[in-house]
């Protein structure tokens, strides 16, 4: 028994200092024309892995969400890159028409994003504690 009480002692340590690195990231999106269709947020934890490989994934159906915000749970303090893709019609891809992409999308720190996807240095940001960041969609 007294095995037991100091196994689960040091399993409520040890989530109280993982616990401890994890934050909340809360995205405002501002540029959302209607609330259809899915916003689909990636987050990119390097270079080698930008717009390849997220850490995070997460998709919001906008029928079914109230408001502009959209919060990731749990992420380990770090620096990320976030992007973001309002996914009109759910085909899971940013759709493009004869003048360029026709579904709005956007990155952190909003660089520009006109030729091509943003730059991961132009889009990363050191994220320590819970944090509100604004991502405008183009």
């Amino acid at each position: 028994m007294k095995k037991l009480t100091i196994i689960i002692g040091l399993l409520v340590a040890a989530q109280v200092v993982f616990s401890q690195n994890k934050v909340d990231l809360t995205l405002e999106v501002e540029g959302i024309l209607e609330n259809t269709g899915l916003l689909k947020v990636n987050v990119f934890n390097s270079k080698d892995t930008y717009l390849k490989e997220s850490v995070q994934s997460v998709s919001f159906d906008l029928e079914a969400v109230e408001g502009s915000q959209f919060v990731l749970e749990g992420l380990p303090k770090g620096e990320y890159a976030v992007s973001v893709l309002h996914d009109e019609n759910k085909n899971g891809e940013l759709d493009f028409g004869a003048m360029g992409p026709v579904e709005g999308y956007g990155f952190s720190n909003n660089p520009p994003a006109t030729y091509g996807p943003a730059a991961y240095e132009d889009a990363k940001l050191q994220v320590e504690s819970d944090m509100v960041l604004t991502i405008k969609l183009n």
